[in-house]
């Protein structure tokens, strides 16, 4: 059974779904070191007890994924945006997590968990899109 099915199998869907459409973009080998360090991770934490491990671990999969749509696809917007909204998703994940214990932490990381999961949905919506595109490697071009 490989990796990916194995990871499919055990993260939650959103989250599987990233990783499915990321190693559709696997054909640069940076990209494919990577992807495969992102799915490392994710399968390392999908089954964590620790909150804060699975909430990096999806934050991750946004940077993975803005990393990899950069470079197939180096006319896309998307990726400086998607950047921009995992490290605020970082940030505010440092500050719940060192400023709230108990009820209230769970609190902050539930909904930091939603947001989240909200951006993934909208990664995974770009993805597929781009799917259907040809990336153009600039090195290519006469």
């Amino acid at each position: 059974m490989s990796k990916l099915s194995v990871f499919v199998k055990t993260a939650g869907g959103i989250v599987a779904t990233t990783t499915t459409l990321l190693a559709l973009l696997r054909d640069n080998p940076q990209i494919s070191q990577a992807i495969d360090g992102a799915v490392a991770k994710l399968k390392e934490t999908a089954n964590s007890e620790n909150p804060r491990l699975r909430l990096d671990a999806k934050i991750k999969a946004i940077e993975v994924a803005a990393d990899a749509v950069e470079a197939s696809f180096p006319g896309a917007r998307e990726p400086a945006g998607w950047r921009r909204q995992a490290s605020a998703l970082r940030l505010r994940l440092d500050l719940a997590w060192t400023a709230n214990t108990g009820t209230a932490r769970k609190k902050a990381l539930k909904a930091l968990t939603a947001e989240t999961l909200e951006v993934l949905t909208e990664v995974n919506a770009r993805l597929i899109e781009l799917q259907g595109q040809q990336p153009t490697d600039p090195t290519l071009e006469p």
